[in-house]
């Protein structure tokens, strides 16, 4: 912990969760995320900071006129 309370997360991490809780977002804390499937976020590595999983079902919800947002194959994995 740093000597001061002046660090990044203090001054712009919790704000912003903060802010998308109230906005009406889910927020979670994944300082100890549990990696895999079955996991906190569903996600193998830390590098994967797109959730396909979430973000494929949210487009085809948002978008559903698109028939290329339908077909699995136009995603690269």
């Amino acid at each position: 912990m740093p000597a001061h309370a002046y660090t990044e997360d203090q001054l712009v991490e919790q704000p912003a969760i903060g802010l998308f809780a109230e906005l009406g977002w889910q927020t979670i804390s994944a300082r100890e995320e549990i990696f895999g499937v079955s996991g906190t976020l569903g996600r193998e590595t830390s590098g994967e900071v797109v959730l396909l999983s979430r973000l494929r079902p949210a487009l085809e919800r948002l978008n559903p006129h698109c028939q290329r947002m339908r077909s699995r194959r136009r995603w690269r994995n």
